[in-house]
């Protein structure tokens, strides 16, 4: 199967026009989709990611590289859910100014208790107990001779 016969299957398995195709990939009209799935012609390839984008695939997949239709946006579905999946599609529509803007308002919503999922809370330890604080494992310098001098200093330094 050549790009063009690649390209009209998986349109036709996901029910887009070759208008909507056309306009998704850049295209001005649907004579230009039309010629690709003919026979391939007038296919630049720059134009490849923005079909498999369009058709939720990969380059690789189009090329006849691979058989797995998967994209990235089918494989964050079915690894968080098709509400994660339509975020992303509507993220990927903002401009840079709309993504920074909507990255802030999730990044506020984590903090509200009610938007939250429920969490193992995590144990802080009581600031007046400092065992956390002894080193597992310490080894006297053995190139010099320490003197109780120098334990003195370095016991009142870690005690502070």
């Amino acid at each position: 199967m050549d790009i063009g016969q690649i390209i009209k299957k998986r349109r036709e398995e996901l029910g887009i026009s070759q208008e909507e195709l056309a306009q998704k990939a850049g295209y001005k009209s649907r004579s230009s989709i039309n010629k690709i799935e003919v026979d391939g012609r007038g296919l630049p390839q720059a134009k490849i990611e923005a079909i498999a984008k369009a058709l939720r695939t990969t380059p690789s997949f189009l090329m006849g590289w691979e058989d797995n239709t998967s994209s990235p946006l089918e494989y964050v579905n079915s690894s968080f859910g098709t509400e994660a999946g339509e975020i992303l599609e509507s993220f990927n529509c903002l401009n840079e100014k709309g993504q920074k803007e909507a990255l802030k308002r999730v990044k506020e919503m984590v903090h509200i208790p009610e938007y939250r999922k429920e969490q193992e809370l995590i144990k802080i330890p009581d600031t007046r107990d400092r065992s956390y604080l002894i080193p597992v494992a310490a080894h006297e310098r053995t190139d010099i001779e320490v003197t109780d001098e120098m334990r003195y200093h370095d016991d009142a330094f870690f005690d502070e």
